[in-house]
């Protein structure tokens, strides 16, 4: 199984400096066999604007 990006349920979203919603989250990365590798901020706005947008391997 793949690596995961993972949002609690409990995350308070803040504004993005990006696209200036507040849908910026902390997330946690976790491995395909449940081992937590770290924490990012992920923007599901700007995520998905993207990959609407952007094929895969862009420069």
């Amino acid at each position: 199984m793949p690596n995961r990006v993972m949002i609690s349920r409990d995350s308070k979203p803040i504004p993005c400096e990006e696209c200036g919603l507040p849908t910026l989250h902390v997330a946690r990365l976790v491995s395909g066999d449940g081992t937590l590798l770290g924490q990012t901020m992920v923007c599901t706005a700007c995520r998905r604007h993207r990959s609407e947008t952007e094929p895969v391997g862009a420069p």
